[in-house]
């Protein structure tokens, strides 16, 4: 063997030392672009429909997929994370909508295009509980605790997957979640909030 010459042994560590490290990134890479995708994939399975007919969004964000009721023009989005177990019908929600006004007899004293209704994940309406209520809402905890599948927030209206999978439960989720907004109390608690201030 000539001096300073490898061996077999050697040489195949050498090669394989460099192409074997950028293989585990590339294997962490694909990894994580796979979970991204099976996220993505979740929520594309679940569309809107108006009459049983398929409707495609309006609108695309980081978070999920919206369209608004055909009736009453209510925001409704799916995240990407949730599976409401099949394919959303937005006629529900303007048929619950109706009986909250027929049940209280009055406008609502927020306006039914404010606040989205938006369907998560199980586990995120979990995680929303795992935490203190914002203190503006504390007039609403008893109410809330009772719901575990709705939460409330100053910017949307949270409902879990899970009520809306269950064919039987849904109308009853979405009447509590709707009936926040003919609630004086959410309301007083929205106004509460410091309006923004612009920049100087």
């Amino acid at each position: 063997m000539e001096p300073g010459a490898l061996t077999l042994s050697q040489t195949t560590t050498l090669t394989m030392s460099g192409p074997s490290r950028w293989s585990g990134i590339l294997a962490a890479f694909t990894a994580a672009a796979l979970a991204v995708f099976a996220a993505l994939a979740g929520s594309a399975g679940a569309q809107f429909t108006v009459a049983g007919r398929r409707v495609p969004p309006i609108e695309t964000n980081f978070a999920g997929v919206r369209q608004v009721s055909p009736r009453y023009g209510l925001i409704v989005q799916i995240n990407h994370d949730a599976q409401p177990g099949g394919d959303f019908e937005l006629s529900v929600v303007d048929e619950t909508y109706a009986s909250l006004l027929t049940r209280f007899r009055r406008a609502p004293v927020i306006r039914a295009d404010l606040l989205p209704l938006v369907i998560v994940s199980e586990a995120k309406i979990a995680r929303f509980g795992e935490g203190g209520r914002r203190r503006m809402f504390r007039w609403l905890e008893a109410d809330l605790r009772k719901q575990p599948d709705v939460h409330l927030s100053p910017a949307a209206i949270f409902v879990s997957d899970r009520a809306v999978a269950d064919r039987e439960k849904v109308r009853a989720t979405l009447s509590v979640a709707l009936g926040f907004l003919f609630d004086q109390r959410f309301r007083s608690a929205l106004d509460s909030l410091d309006p923004p201030q612009p920049d100087r």
